[in-house]
């Protein structure tokens, strides 16, 4: 294969030095939103991107390994409104058919569902696989529906005024603040196991079990992912690389390879940060964090500037799991096309209770997965970007355990128990979606909590921020204001989505409303 050209080499640190009107700390999709939403609002303010890695994009990212390209990143959901926004360009394929492939163990037999994309085709296959069920089905549909719509009206730092109105609103959002996914299935008589295993898909897909994650958040993830949802013709990381080149169109510094080692904080306000090796302080106005936040708050800026209540809630916070990942570059005479694979997600885990017993797993400090207990989805970029012959296999949630430990003081075993774990998942693969797998492996790359947690900085290896629980969800979650003056930590929710959200709402709030109105969702002021 001739090598494809991978879009992050083409982005250089353009750093011109002296202060700023805003700092942003992690090059990651919501700090990219953040630049660019930033600077097509406030155009002509001086605004520098801060890096640790050598390339844009966070976990939105593309690698090579013996030849084959390799992802890191599923979907695209319905970002479009938000692309069109920013004048972004980015040629995307369309799931207009099956959204999943989902595969579900019990006991050695095996039932296959096929999710079609859009809520309407999503309720009427549920309703015609589970006609029992039809009258409950239509009413969740429809209800999560009203619910979402419903979220678009509630404000993301609401003013007292906001709050007085939520409940007429927004009623719906009200009743489900603290109702878990699982609560919500009760509420409408959603019993039959086989059913519920289906609809809790969409909670498993964060690594929380349906009775810990929000409602909402759940069910506006079904919504949003599966109503419109793409992926680039291309390699991921082109979608960084374009945001990037827009940004510094726009005036916007970056600066690779410069990992902040303080946030310099005088008399209860952000003044600047400190980057490694640097001899003196880059000033700035504003600073956004889009890091882990125990990192930002306890390290870069220090207890000593943090309320004992504040360091109680962050000390409170549980981030989201991490996940052992599989990469695997196969040989020509495999034929993928022909295998029924080219959906966004193809996913097999065993029966309800598998995700309660992985996270109870994750928060113990363990893993939890064995032959009768996982979570495996499959993704093959290969089949839409015509390159060589490849899959993505990712088990969720897989927790840190001992891999930070092993990866620094015995990498023979942290060598080994890459290539078991590697084996489990690639035997899994082979036993249920694509016979006849491990004789055609010519490449396989394994990353484990340890390699998320050294290429983000977050000790868990988060991978998708913090964990999507009720006790987290809306005004629960930390604020995007920090007790520091000036110093901003979106945190909205997982995923491209969540990514550009955080940038807008964050951009909004410094911008006292000036073009999203405070709106959780993106719904942009006109004329």
């Amino acid at each position: 294969m001739e090598r494809m050209h991978l879009a992050k080499e083409d982005i250089k640190s353009n750093y011109d030095g002296g202060a700023y009107d805003l700092v942003i700390i992690g090059a990651g999709i919501s700090g990219l939103s953040t630049g660019l939403m930033w600077l097509k609002n406030k155009g002509g303010k001086k605004t520098l991107i801060l890096e640790k890695n050598p390339y844009p994009g966070g976990y939105v990212t593309a690698y090579e390994r013996g030849g084959y390209v390799f992802e890191t990143t599923q979907l695209f959901p319905d970002i479009v409104e938000i692309l069109r926004y920013l004048g972004l360009e980015i040629d995307l394929k369309p799931y207009t058919g099956t959204f999943m492939r989902r595969l579900v163990v019990h006991d050695g037999t095996v039932e296959e569902y096929r999710i079609p994309a859009g809520a309407e085709n999503f309720t009427t296959y549920l309703c015609d696989v589970f006609p029992g069920d039809a009258g409950k089905i239509r009413k969740l549909m429809a209800y999560n529906v009203e619910m979402f719509a419903q979220v678009r009206k509630l404000k993301a730092l609401p003013t007292p005024l906001d709050m007085l109105a939520t409940p007429f609103r927004a009623p719906k959002v009200v009743a489900n603040l603290n109702r878990t996914y699982a609560e919500l299935l009760d509420k409408f008589g959603i019993v039959n196991d086989r059913l519920r295993e289906v609809l809790e898909t969409f909670s498993s897909f964060t690594g929380v079990p349906a009775n810990r994650a929000g409602a909402i958040l759940t069910a506006g993830a079904m919504l949003s992912s599966m109503t419109r949802c793409f992926r680039p013709y291309g390699f991921f990381d082109s979608f960084p690389a374009a945001m990037t080149r827009l940004y510094q169109q726009w005036g916007g510094e970056v600066r690779l390879r410069a990992e902040v080692e303080k946030i310099v904080v005088n008399q209860g306000k952000v003044v600047g940060v400190q980057v490694k090796g640097d001899d003196g302080m880059i000033r700035a106005k504003r600073v956004v964090t889009t890091i882990d936040p125990m990192i930002a708050m306890r390290h870069l800026v220090g207890d000593d500037h943090l309320s004992p209540q504040y360091i109680e809630k962050l000390e409170g916070t549980v981030m989201s799991c991490s996940s052992l990942n599989v990469a695997l570059g196969l040989d020509d005479a495999i034929d993928l096309a022909g295998m029924d694979l080219d959906y966004p997600y193809n996913v097999v885990s065993t029966g309800r209770g598998t995700t309660e017993k992985l996270f109870d797993g994750f928060l113990s400090g363990n893993n939890a997965f064995s032959p009768d207990c996982f979570h495996l989805a499959l993704v093959c970029p290969s089949l839409t970007t015509g390159t060589k012959n490849t899959l993505t296999l990712r088990g969720v949630p897989f927790g840190m355990s001992d891999w930070s430990r092993w990866r620094k003081q015995d990498p023979a075993r942290y060598k080994a128990e890459k290539e078991r774990w590697g084996d489990f998942f690639v035997g899994i693969a082979e036993k249920y979606l694509i016979p006849g797998l491990s004789r055609h492996i010519v490449v396989r790359d394994v990353a484990t909590p340890a390699t998320y947690a050294r290429y983000s900085g977050s000790p868990t290896g988060s991978i998708y921020d913090m964990a999507a629980l009720v006790t987290q969800f809306g005004p629960k979650r930390l604020p995007m204001k920090t007790p520091i003056v000036n110093l901003f930590q979106p945190k909205f929710a997982h995923g491209l989505y969540g990514g550009m959200m955080n940038g807008i709402q964050v951009v909004d709030l410094m911008l006292d409303r000036a073009f999203n109105d405070g709106n959780s969702l993106f719904t942009p002021k006109t004329g």
